[in-house]
């Protein structure tokens, strides 16, 4: 990465943390997260085995939300503005462009998903803060699958109103379509399909790997049992795999398109 190449990141970064969705998102997502967290705290029972997977699932649907917002007009909104041609006239790669705006809009992700996983462990009761804090790096690494999809669609996408439409679709369908098409699936095809197979389906969905793992993280591994599910959790080398490919794959993906295109060379 040369120097434009962090001048490009710098920049996305303080682009991103201007933009008023993101800014609106993040600080839903916190203001959520700190009342789960106080509901907890005055809850009788253990307050992490409550507010833990409450956060879980506030963080699978608004994380990717957000992800995906920060990464809809990272090429398709320089190509619109036609500012496209002149970055790529500094002496930097496409392929390094593509990496530094994923790179710059990262850090923003860090900053919005920080603000609203720390206020939950700030005001977490005593002792309960360290086991939310297992919820951050999943949380960050769902974001980055999630990001770099955003990036990639917008990588193909010649105009940012396609881009946001996209997003939107990719969001409500591996968030929440996706689990309801395998519940179908199970039913249409009246249980022959193996619990292995559907527990494979699940985990290759970065959405349904993030829930899946922290909800045997925080209630063991028997919750799964108890949701009808006799497929263990992938171990720790497989979901590295699978998050490295989630996000290496449309981040390559982007540099082959933007390489691909014409009137950017």
């Amino acid at each position: 990465m040369g120097r434009v190449g962090l001048a490009l990141i710098l920049h996305e970064l303080v682009e991103r943390t201007r933009d008023r969705w993101v800014l609106v998102i993040s600080v839903l997502f916190a203001l959520l997260a700190a009342g789960v967290s106080l509901y907890g705290r005055s809850a009788e029972a253990d307050s992490a085995m409550l507010t833990g997977p409450s956060l879980v699932t506030l963080a699978g649907l608004l994380v990717p939300l957000v992800a995906l917002v920060l990464g809809h007009d990272a090429i398709c909104g320089e190509r619109e503005r036609n500012t496209l041609g002149l970055l790529l006239s500094l002496p930097v790669g496409k392929l390094e462009v593509v990496l530094a705006k994923f790179l710059g809009r990262l850090l923003a992700l860090v900053l919005a998903v920080g603000m609203g996983l720390g206020v939950a462990i700030v005001l977490a009761g005593e002792g309960q803060g360290a086991v939310l804090a297992k919820l951050l790096v999943p949380a960050l690494l769902l974001g980055a699958a999630f990001l770099s999809v955003g990036v990639l669609i917008s990588a193909g996408s010649e105009r940012q109103a396609t881009a946001t439409s996209l997003v939107v679709a990719i969001w409500f369908l591996m968030v929440f379509f996706y689990d309801m098409g395998l519940l179908g699936l199970l039913v249409a095809t009246d249980g022959q399909i193996s619990q292995e197979t559907i527990g494979w389906m699940t985990f290759v969905n970065p959405a349904g790997l993030f829930r899946v793992d922290m909800m045997s993280r925080f209630s063991g591994p028997e919750v799964l049992e108890s949701l009808g599910m006799v497929v263990a959790v992938p171990g720790a080398g497989v979901r590295a795999a699978l998050w490295t490919g989630w996000i290496a794959v449309p981040l390559a993906l982007s540099g082959l398109l933007l390489v691909r295109a014409r009137g950017t060379r």
